[in-house]
């Protein structure tokens, strides 16, 4: 298994492009992981059950992002 293919490094990657591009939908966090879109929101899932608030909006302006005052990784 490469480090692509790893759940934890995408789900690494996904809190990175979350935290670089607030308000990306999970269709673009699906495409950039090479993913399906639910996949996309079971890492979302997965990194909120450790503890990392990411916010979620719906409609055509919604997507992820972090939640108010939640510092970026360097």
């Amino acid at each position: 298994m490469t480090h692509d293919e790893s759940p934890t490094a995408r789900a690494l990657l996904l809190l990175e492009m979350v935290q670089s591009s607030p308000g990306i939908t999970a269709q673009r966090l699906a495409v950039r992981l090479g993913v399906s879109e639910r996949a996309a929101r079971r890492y979302v899932g997965i990194l909120r059950e450790a503890g990392i608030p990411i916010e979620s909006e719906r409609g055509p302006y919604g997507g992820y992002r972090m939640a108010g005052g939640y510092g970026c990784l360097p």
